[in-house]
């Protein structure tokens, strides 16, 4: 939030300044400090931005009078406003506050505006909640790119041999499978069960939201979570889901596991969601001395120089932007009654969270690979290995589930449409060998999987 002022900007406008959408929740991430920092970023952004308006009126004053060394000299103090923000960020702030040892997440005021100050605590609430309201294709917001997916449907009414085939609920499997893998030591475990619904489909549904002109809910009663995970409806969908965080939260791993049991058949569901880590530029608070040595000095005056003439050009507008944002904030506000008080379709869904947008689009060590390996499989075979305990308790024949079994396990990873992890090598399916510099973006995972299907 302080060292990149579109992100700050993004995060204000998408999330702090937004009435009635729901906030995104974010794994392993406190976001309220965040949503503090942003808004304190964009105040001292705003200061920078009306100064280098005010130099720039100054450089059209002087090329339309020719004071051409007035213009040179005005240029000159834009690149020093732009040195002098990216020092008060990177050393008031980031080296002064945020560096190991220093940062304190309730250190910063809380805000005296009531409208910043509710959207804070519907910030807090979502991060402690059990309902992800989203606004766009994946409902799994907040959580990364879908990494890897799988689902089979199985015969329950096969008995093993000299048994007798019983019949059983959703909710029976669903907490024999969470007894079984509780005991998970794949870096820090997380285990509970979320709600994910549509911010398309929710109006008129109290139990997501109370009032059409009203926040969704942030969490629901156990209870209804129970009932949908007994009678699955369209649009809420409700999943147990396990987090495994490693590398001091840099690796987000989220497992989204549901039963669907119809008549004949048991559903199963799994998706692999991976929060990568952090892009390189935005741990710079890890490098940084209490003071700034002349090297680093140098560096920020060339990372200055480079970023003035964006920041000259873009300063005008953003004034211009904050001083008509009361009206502009007005009108959003209005059309967006006039859409849900119209009956018109509204998207009540969340953005997408800080978190994803400041990720890399690759693993960053070596060992981080290896360990979102190990975190992915390591579940798939206590996930399996309950599911052959629970059918074997139930007298079912198990042999349709371990060729199951053997197909996920042979036939490596799929990455869906849109993602983007990269890594230092990558294997894909059966007798696969992994080659490649880096890990192919997700198209090229995919193909990779066909490839080795039509091999099979």
């Amino acid at each position: 939030m302080q060292l990149d002022s579109r992100l700050a900007k993004e995060v204000v406008r998408d999330i702090v300044d937004e009435e009635f959408t729901a906030p995104p929740s974010s794994p392993d991430v406190d976001l309220v400090p965040v949503m503090l920092h942003a808004v304190a970023a964009r105040k001292r952004q705003l200061i920078r931005d009306l100064l280098l308006t005010l130099l720039v009126c100054t450089a059209v004053w002087g090329l339309y009078s020719s004071r051409y060394v007035a213009v040179l000299l005005t240029l000159a103090l834009c690149w020093v406003v732009v040195v002098g923000e990216t020092l008060v960020a990177t050393y008031g702030v980031v080296a002064h506050d945020l560096r190991p040892g220093r940062f304190q997440p309730d250190a910063m005021s809380p805000p005296g505006n009531s409208k910043l100050g509710r959207r804070l605590k519907q910030v807090a609430a979502a991060g402690q909640g059990n309902v992800s309201v989203y606004s766009g294709y994946t409902p799994f917001v907040g959580c990364g790119i879908t990494l890897n997916s799988w689902s089979f449907a199985l015969d329950t009414h096969q008995a093993a041999a000299g048994r007798i085939a019983e019949s059983f609920s959703a909710l029976e499997i669903h907490d024999f499978v969470q007894e079984q893998l509780r005991d998970l030591r794949t870096g820090k475990v997380t285990m509970s069960d979320r709600v994910f619904v549509d911010g398309r489909d929710i109006r008129g549904d109290r139990r997501f939201l109370p009032d059409q002109l009203d926040v969704p809910r942030p969490a629901v009663d156990r209870s209804l979570v129970r009932s949908l995970t007994l009678e699955p409806e369209d649009q809420a969908r409700p999943y147990l889901t396990i987090q495994s965080s490693g590398w001091r939260g840099q690796l987000v791993l989220s497992t989204f596991l549901r039963f669907v049991v119809t008549p004949q058949e048991l559903f199963m569901e799994v998706s692999h969601c991976l929060l990568a880590p952090v892009r390189d530029e935005f741990q710079e608070v890890d490098r940084l001395l209490p003071q700034p040595t002349l090297r680093q000095g140098i560096r920020i005056g060339g990372r200055a120089l480079r970023r003035t003439p964006g920041h000259v050009l873009r300063a005008p507008f953003a004034i211009a932007a904050h001083l008509l944002s009361p009206v502009t904030a007005a009108l959003q506000r209005s059309r967006q009654r006039r859409e849900i008080l119209s009956s018109l379709r509204f998207n009540y869904g969340a953005a997408r969270s800080p978190r994803e947008t400041a990720s890399d689009s690759r693993y960053q060590r070596y060992f981080q690979q290896l360990d979102n390996d190990l975190y992915t499989k390591v579940i798939e075979r206590r996930l399996l290995q309950s599911l052959n305990r629970f059918l074997e308790s139930k007298g079912i024949d198990t042999a349709e589930l371990s060729q199951h079994r053997t197909t996920i396990e042979n036939h490596g990873v799929y990455v869906a449409d849109g993602g983007t992890v990269k890594a230092e090598s990558l294997a894909v399916g059966t007798g696969a060998r992994a080659s490649s510099v880096l890990m192919r973006v997700a198209n090229a995972a995919k193909q990779g999987v066909n490839e080795a299907a039509g091999r099979n």
